[in-house]
């Protein structure tokens, strides 16, 4: 028996090892916690309704008498079937997302590899693991989960296809069908950032056979094939007011809970960009500190190496005839970097114009931005770094010491939680050492590479881990909101 098991263990992938690590965050008391107040227990009665309706009423989800209508049909059903199978359980209800979770740090995982390497990728997926208002919605109820990972793996395929010219055709084919997949589950505020960021790599990176590898004509009748399929059918049952779930920036979404308990509990009704900025840094803490450095850092050095790209291109062909192959990889990560760079900034804008879903939270901005620092983490590897680079990094540092009272105590995460419980604002906070140690452990470990001016790769392993005790500190060891 330990000679199968260790013959099985020694077969697995670095993808096989990456998506156990997921599931083995995500999956572990999944349904100890009841449904939080008032959004997560609001879709969970949609979603046991729709179980108890059947397939009957697959396009109609309902709230009491009434059909709600707020969210796209489809982002149900996977919830809907796993309450059938499984009964009206919060674990059941929350399966699909926490699987959805899973999926999308291996696809994080196979696709940066594609364009940086094994050891880039793991540190782009080991952000995203960690980053933790990422993670807390793959352990809900909430629809947004499915519409996020569609999103994210259809912009990651696309960018990879584009960049790739050795990636296989269907790359560009699951791409677009994700994305068609992401409007179904999620309309425009899920499928508007892949749009945005495949078309300014396109028009910026001046490359004609990127264009073609994506097959656009093609991959548009796919995309819209699919998301003909979980949308029209809605529309000729309800009519002009299944748009609302599709088009609508929902931001003005009346709260499930009463005006007296929104009063008491909520702690501003900010929107917009100044607080868009002020949780993303929170929600991605302790990646804050690197947000800087890899959003401006990248876009420094893609500034720089267009302008002499051509140049030495033209010298290697006069020479030699042919890029070699390093050149070839180098270029292909390159232009993989500025697409997720315009994903990221695309991300940004349509969850600050649009709103994303659910309110003051930028889910849509997690994704990308955690794969930027991962890439950005994997560059420094490398060796390559300057003064800029060193000047971000002591911003991104006062940005995370500036947070660090209201995050590494747990009063940040308890305003996630006032928007979640209309009974205490205290609900899900995290046991104070954990933020601490995350706190400490990245911040020497920035500290560490500023002295050093690289970062090694046992920085960049040890600042993933303190990471890792956040997030298990935050889904896995919160206080559970009151009854």
């Amino acid at each position: 028996m330990g000679n199968r098991l260790r013959s099985w263990l020694g077969r697995l992938e670095p993808a096989h090892w990456i998506a156990l690590a997921a599931a083995l965050l995500l999956l572990p008391g999944l349904g100890l916690r009841p449904p939080l107040e008032p959004w997560e227990r609001l879709h969970a009665g949609v979603i046991a309704r729709m179980a108890e309706d059947g397939a009957g009423n697959a396009f109609g989800p309902a709230l009491g008498d009434e059909f709600y209508l707020e969210r796209p049909a489809a982002a149900y059903w996977p919830a809907a079937l796993a309450t059938t199978l499984l009964g009206p359980t919060p674990r059941a209800s929350r399966l699909p997302a926490a699987l959805a979770g899973i999926a999308l740090v291996w696809a994080v995982f196979v696709l940066v590899r594609r364009a940086r390497g094994t050891r880039t990728a793991a540190l782009a997926a080991g952000v995203a693991a960690t980053t933790p208002l990422l993670m807390l919605l793959y352990r809900t109820a909430l629809p947004e989960a499915l519409a996020l990972a569609a999103s994210g793996s259809a912009a990651l395929a696309l960018l990879a296809a584009a960049a790739d010219s050795t990636a296989p055709r269907y790359l560009a084919w699951l791409g677009w069908a994700l994305w068609g997949l992401s409007f179904g589950l999620g309309g425009l505020p899920a499928a508007l950032p892949p749009a945005l960021a495949i078309l300014a790599f396109l028009a910026w990176s001046g490359r004609t056979p990127a264009w073609s590898r994506l097959k656009p004509v093609a991959g548009l009748l796919v995309s819209l094939a699919v998301a003909a399929a979980l949308c029209v059918p809605a529309l000729a049952i309800h009519g002009p007011a299944a748009l609302r779930g599709y088009l609508r920036p929902d931001i003005a979404e009346e709260s499930p809970a009463t005006d007296e308990q929104i009063e008491r509990s909520k702690p501003d009704d900010r929107m917009g960009f100044d607080a868009d900025l002020e949780a993303l840094a929170w929600g991605a803490f302790p990646w804050s500190a690197l947000a800087p450095a890899a959003l401006l850092g990248l876009a420094l050095r893609r500034r720089r190496t267009t302008g002499t790209e051509t140049a030495a291109t033209d010298d290697a062909q006069v020479v030699d005839g042919a890029a070699t192959e390093a050149d070839e990889t180098e270029r292909r990560g390159r232009d993989f970097e500025f697409g997720v760079l315009a994903w990221t900034v695309a991300a940004w804008a349509t969850t600050a114009l649009l709103g994303d879903r659910f309110h003051h939270d930028p889910f849509g901005a997690l994704l990308p931005l955690a794969v930027l620092v991962g890439l950005y983490l994997g560059r420094k590897l490398d060796g390559e770094w300057s003064a800029v680079d060193a000047a971000l990094l002591i911003a991104g540092a006062g940005l995370m010491f500036a947070f660090h009272r209201d995050v590494a105590s747990g009063s940040r995460l308890s305003l996630l939680a006032a928007y979640l419980s209309a009974d205490t604002a205290t609900a899900l906070r995290p046991p104070v050492w954990a933020g601490r140690a995350a706190l400490l452990g990245v911040g020497a470990a920035v500290g560490l590479s500023l002295i050093w001016r690289r970062w090694r790769w046992w920085l960049a392993a040890a600042a993933v881990a303190a990471a890792l005790v956040w997030i298990a500190g935050v889904l896995h060891f919160g206080v559970p909101p009151a009854s």
